[in-house]
């Protein structure tokens, strides 16, 4: 059950009204037809037990009338609607001074009592009436729906500062003291710095994230949002506390799905921590390193590459300048950020430069993991996992399988220990494995991994959609593929379809950031649909996934060429047996976009190619056309080289 959702929602006042009898609630929503969801499932559970419910709705009533219904009612249960346009609307000049004098009326309501606002105007009712918000014992946040977030790659590490655990009961002792010094008038400022974010960050280091959550939630219905309290503290005098609060904003946003949010946290981090000159402290350049790496995480999930591969290049320099006089301390704040900055450039299809990089942070975690190995060999196995990447990239396939498999005997063992921390990396190291058996030719080994990795992820996708449902559709995906590759087509069938329909659901919600992996899920359905004859239904799949690659590739050519080569071929070959003089068309675009990178990388484009050209021979041979050999000719050569001349007849 997701936090927010209309029947978490729902049983979380439930439980507390049950549990009270009597009090006070708040709930934020951002849509009438949510709020109408939980209105009437929340009555119907509360009638089942016997109770009376009535709902207020008093946004045109006068503020004595609001304060003497409220008294008035004989109902168990009371939903308080449109308050806020009572005390924040046009005809509201009186109305907060009039309600926050008759709390002491509103609070004496011998039932339960549930307030519903929108965000802002939640906010306001803390900043404006602090005596009767006190009242408020319990706060819940609605959401439309969870929205599904570009997550970062399982490969992908967040930068902490702190690597110790946190202590849960410090967080909740922090957060009883922010509470208490919110009343009167407290510097919001202060109260977020010194006492709000701490408890939020202890929390978030204890992986208690929905008390993260509630705790953000209280503090802002009383001081305002944190953001404008902690703006207010730049400048002249401020310290690297305010840079890491931004950090720990970036990372409960993160971790509770708002995206924009998220961004400006991680902006704000770093154009903080470069205000304050971090070259003549460690300490701050630390920060600054951490900052730049969160923040290029967050570009990259956002589809904004090149931005985030510059933010990642940065960080590694901090890191490699303060790792050069503290080696102990920094060596793997080093690791960490040559392991994204490989991820990144190879986002851009700078292959062959990602796998320095790569291959530098492993080489590095060996070391530490020699040393401490309980500490470090979880970072171990993500920069094996992301080496296997970056080998079979530039068609290393036999190191790449080396790789692979050692990463997913480390998540096992992890996964067994903690399976709710570690179960991600181990469905991402099946994945790589099974494309690296695959790439060998040994696929019925690479359907095991295969079917594993989608049955981990459907698990968690189940808990935490917004988090796996990419996850989901990817790996389902690679399951089609794999089954298409045995033979086996009308059971890749499925899975393939499911994709799609996964990946359209996310483009709706984010399509600069789903929008390549819709247009991977639509070229592997369009090729199982040809493998299976049904070549007309494969038009459409193949002319999306192309449509969408050239969009893309037109962007960012390095990282997508290859892909709208790809495309290209399926397409073709789903035109080749009744349209064969058409099909060579597409046949021939793809040939020439891959030929440059088959030529710098032909070890890991040869199989593409090769499929290719077969398939462009085939379309001429059926239509009575000659094959362009000037086309034809480099691609020759390249395999002359290889050893594996290309047949042309």
């Amino acid at each position: 059950m997701t936090p927010g959702s209309v029947p978490w929602v729902v049983r979380s006042l439930r439980d507390w009204a049950a549990s009270v009898r009597q009090g006070m609630a708040l709930v934020t929503y951002r849509s009438n037809p949510a709020r109408e969801r939980v209105l009437r499932d929340l009555t119907s559970e509360f009638q089942a037990k016997g109770w009376k419910t009535e709902r207020l709705e008093c946004g045109g009533c006068s503020a004595e009338d609001f304060v003497r219904r409220i008294a008035g009612s004989e109902s168990d249960a009371l939903f308080v609607l449109d308050a806020d346009r009572l005390l924040f609307g046009e005809n509201a000049e009186r109305s907060p001074f009039w309600v926050n004098f008759h709390r002491e009326t509103l609070a004496g309501y011998p039932g339960v009592q549930i307030w519903w606002m929108r965000p802002n105007a939640a906010i306001r009712f803390g900043q404006q009436l602090p005596d009767l918000g006190r009242f408020f014992l319990f706060r819940e946040d609605l959401k439309e729906e969870e929205e599904a977030q570009p997550g970062p790659s399982p490969a992908l590490q967040i930068a902490s500062a702190e690597s110790s655990l946190g202590d849960p009961d410090k967080a909740r002792d922090l957060l009883q003291r922010a509470l208490r010094a919110a009343g009167g008038n407290s510097d919001p400022t202060r109260v977020w710095l010194e006492l709000g974010i701490p408890a939020i960050n202890e929390f978030l280091r204890s992986d208690e994230v929905n008390e993260a959550l509630e705790a953000f939630r209280q503090l802002t219905g009383l001081v305002g949002a944190p953001e404008e309290a902690l703006k207010r503290a730049s400048g002249p005098g401020a310290t690297g506390d305010l840079g890491a609060a931004f950090l720990t904003l970036w990372r409960l946003y993160r971790e509770v799905g708002r995206g924009e949010d998220a961004l400006a946290a991680a902006e704000d981090a770093v154009r903080i921590y470069r205000e304050l000159e971090p070259a003549r402290d460690d300490t701050l350049r630390s920060g600054l390193g951490a900052a730049l790496a969160d923040l290029a995480i967050e570009l990259s999930v956002l589809g904004r590459r090149e931005e985030a591969g510059e933010r990642a290049e940065e960080a590694v320099r901090v890191y490699r300048e303060l790792a050069q006089h503290h080696a102990d301390a920094f060596l793997p704040d080093l690791a960490m950020s040559l392991n994204n900055q490989a991820i990144m450039l190879s986002g851009l299809g700078r292959r062959e430069e990602a796998l320095a990089p790569a291959e530098e942070s492993v080489r590095i975690r060996r070391q530490l993991t020699q040393q401490r190995p309980d500490a470090f060999l979880p970072d171990l196995a993500v920069s094996v996992i992301n080496l296997a990447d970056r080998l079979s990239a530039v068609g290393r396939y036999e190191e790449a399988l080396e790789q692979a498999e050692e990463s997913v005997r480390i998540h096992r063992l992890l996964a067994r220990q903690r399976a709710g921390a570690f179960l991600p990396g181990l469905a991402a190291s099946l994945i790589s494995l099974a494309n690296m058996l695959s790439a060998l030719g040994r696929r019925e080994e690479a359907l095991a991994p295969a079917d594993e990795a989608v049955r981990i992820y459907r698990q968690l996708a189940q808990q935490r959609p917004g988090a796996f449902l990419r996850d989901l559709a990817m790996s389902l995906s690679n399951l089609a593929a794999a089954l298409s590759a045995l033979g086996r087509r009308e059971e890749a069938l499925a899975p393939a379809d499911e994709a799609v329909r996964v990946d359209r659901q996310l483009v709706q919600q984010r399509p600069e950031a789903f929008l390549p992996d819709l247009a991977a899920s639509l070229n592997n359905l369009a090729a199982v649909l040809s493998d299976l004859g049904r070549r007309e239904e494969a038009l459409a799949p193949s002319e999306e996934a192309v449509r969408i690659r050239r969009q893309l590739a037109q962007q960012q050519p390095d990282a997508f060429l290859p892909d709208l080569a790809r495309s290209l071929a399926v397409h073709g070959r789903a035109l080749l047996e009744e349209r064969p003089a058409e099909a060579m068309e597409p046949l021939a675009e793809a040939i020439r976009l891959l030929t440059p990178f088959f030529s710098r990388l032909p070890q890991a484009h040869a199989p593409l190619m090769q499929g290719l050209c077969s398939v462009y021979l085939q379309a001429a041979q059926s239509a009575n056309l000659a094959p362009d050999n000037a086309l034809l000719g480099p691609v020759a050569a390249i395999f002359e080289k290889l050893g594996s001349p290309l047949d042309r007849e």
